[in-house]
């Protein structure tokens, strides 16, 4: 036969960097550069939907403490453990709430007199004031006619505190009295703050609209404040009103001011975002592209809030030139690395020789009898480590195979583990006999279901139930010695010192009834029987040398048999003997069956089951 044509590792690895390598980098480089803008653009709307969402996030923590304070202060007024009209019992209980972590201006009651008496909580000074007649505290309260739950009121700017607050307020009522409002003054100065801290050198403006086009955080709100609303509430006419927040048309931001003629960009097939009430738009001010992501808060205590985030395009074409210079620069280094790959490569043909041929001495041996052939050692350091490894591969296939050879005569883990522990490959161990509990476990109508089913069916229900029924067995201890047709035969406290056997016998059985009853198994249900007997009987290796198995033999474990089979006459699912009934560790968990005479007996046998839920 004539012999093909061969080529060294050498030369094909050489050609195949080579080819692939330009191959991946032409296209990396065609796709890449055309797709970079779009990716970058949406890296940054990323971005911005992460801080989006930490700032939601914030919001609603925030907002979630100060309800909880206010149903907190009314419930207790509510049951009379709080009086407002005590003064001291009433201060001292405010004080003890500014020892908690209140992120809140200041707060406090408010009387039929629209008095404000609060504090604090800082220094728990105390604030007393008269709130203006036409807050719009007042108007809501009017509607009121008996308990509520806790309200939050629009923002605004406070000329009493000189900033933007938040109120959150709920009615106090005792016995169907009226005895108040507890409210709590929140600074959304500091949401503006927020959103500047940590982004001084990141690109894009943050801000938080409310009412569709009022600005609630943005970090020319405070200049605002300085210049326009504080001279403003200084004025005698308005000087005890609040104000309304400013438009996006007041905050000095021509780029939110035009929020409205956005238009939309969908991202959502390139976007690895998973919120989808994130909206991404884009507009032409003053000649200069913007990118705006925004989000909208619907659950919201107050009207829904948006959220969002505007960028000058000017970023993305920075990045866009920075990819161009990083592809040509990477082009150059492929080429240095192609050369570089040329003259080093014929270092690392030995090595690999070396592989070939331990590789071929180890596959024309026989694995399990002959000596593993071991690789020396090389100076490079990858080649040497994938020596070893080598090395430990063949060492685990000589293992392996000697463990296949050992294992396959013993199914049990605890028996494997002792037969290894022995170190010999006979696969014998020496006969035991001991007191233990056997578990017979057969499937209800098994040969009348197999009647109507197709062969493979049938094995593999069999094998996805014996799956079940052996994690169940094993985790209580169990050990599975003989697979008849569709029955299991357990044992309990056999080569492993088991204290509870029984209690481990009559848990597996209870475990596996629930656990089949409650599943299908490849699309049929089942029901099982079950019969736990425990007794005296041997444990060893029957078989011929070639093929041992483990078993045990013992007139315990025919008894276990027939009280499976006693099921069907009992109308039962598990029925245990007397002898399990007395080592349970709480013999009242079974209940009496009946009394049967047994095959094989001359006295009637007393049989328990457990009650039926």
């Amino acid at each position: 036969m004539k012999s093909k044509r061969r080529y060294s590792v050498l030369s094909v690895l050489l050609a195949g960097f080579i080819a692939t390598s330009v191959f991946g980098v032409g296209l990396s480089l065609y796709v890449g550069l055309g797709t970079a803008y779009e990716n970058t653009r949406n890296l940054w709307v990323m971005l911005a939907d992460v801080d989006l969402t930490s700032l939601q996030r914030s919001m609603h923590e925030r907002m979630s403490k100060v309800e909880k304070r206010s149903n907190w202060v009314a419930r207790q007024v509510s049951q009379g453990v709080l009086d407002p009209s005590f003064q001291y019992g009433w201060t001292n209980a405010m004080r003890a709430l500014a020892a908690a972590d209140m992120d809140v201006m200041a707060y406090g009651l408010v009387t039929g007199e629209r008095q404000f008496i609060g504090f604090d909580p800082e220094d728990m000074s105390e604030i007393r004031r008269t709130l203006p007649a036409d807050d719009i505290l007042f108007s809501e309260l009017s509607q009121i006619r008996g308990p509520t739950t806790n309200k939050t009121g629009f923002p605004r700017w406070d000329p009493y505190f000189k900033r933007t607050v938040l109120t959150n307020w709920v009615p106090l009522f005792y016995e169907g009295h009226f005895l108040g409002t507890f409210v709590q003054y929140l600074s959304l100065s500091n949401i503006s703050e927020n959103l500047l801290r940590g982004r001084e050198n990141l690109p894009g403006t943050p801000f938080i609209l409310i009412g569709g086009n009022r600005v609630m955080a943005h970090p020319g709100l405070r200049d605002w404040g300085e210049t326009s609303a504080n001279p403003n509430a200084s004025n005698e006419v308005i000087a005890r009103s609040p104000l309304p927040l400013p438009t996006v048309h007041d905050i000095g931001d021509p780029v939110l001011a035009n929020i409205g003629r956005f238009e939309s960009i969908d991202i959502s097939e390139h976007s690895n975002s998973q919120d989808h009430g994130i909206r991404v738009a884009g507009l032409s001010v003053d000649g200069r592209y913007h990118l705006m992501v925004t989000r909208q808060i619907m659950n919201a205590s107050i009207s829904p809030v948006v959220i969002g985030m505007h960028f000058d395009e000017e970023l993305f074409d920075d990045e866009w030139n920075r990819l161009v210079l990083a592809s040509i620069l990477g082009g150059g280094v492929f080429v240095l690395s192609v050369i570089v790959a040329v003259v080093l490569s014929r270092h690392f043909t030995k090595p690999i020789r070396r592989f070939a041929s331990a590789a071929r001495a180890f596959e024309d041996k026989d694995i399990a009898a002959s000596d593993v052939p071991q690789l020396k050692g090389s100076r490079i350091r990858e080649y040497d480590d994938a020596a070893r490894s080598f090395n430990h591969m063949m060492m685990a296939v000589h293992d392996r195979e000697r463990i296949t050879s050992l294992f396959g005569k013993f199914v049990p883990q605890s028996i494997a583990k002792k037969l290894l522990a022995s170190g010999n490959d006979s696969g014998i161990l020496p006969p035991q006999q001991s007191e233990a509990t056997v578990l017979f476990v057969d499937i209800v109508g098994f040969t009348s279901m197999c009647e109507g089913l197709d062969p493979k069916q049938i094995i593999a229900m069999l094998n996805d139930y014996f799956d079940c029924a052996t994690q169940i067995i094993e985790s209580h201890g169990g050990i599975i010695t003989q697979f008849q047709g569709d029955a299991i035969l357990a044992v309990y406290n056999v080569f492993d010192d088991l204290e509870h056997h029984a209690d481990a016998a009559l848990n597996s059985a209870i475990d596996l009834k629930k656990e089949v009853e409650k599943r299908k198994f490849e699309g049929l249900e089942l029901r099982v029987r079950c019969g736990v007997n425990t007794g005296s009987m041997v444990a060893g290796n029957v078989g011929a040398k070639a093929r041992l198995s483990f078993t045990v033999h013992g007139d315990a474990v025919n008894t276990a048999s027939r009280l499976e089979q006693e099921n069907k006459i009992l109308h039962t699912d598990v029925l245990i003997s007397e002898s399990t009934r007395m080592l349970l560790s709480d013999p009242n968990r079974v209940i009496k069956a009946g009394e049967v005479l047994l095959r094989g007996r001359h006295s009637t046998t007393e049989l328990y089951t457990i009650p039926r839920t």
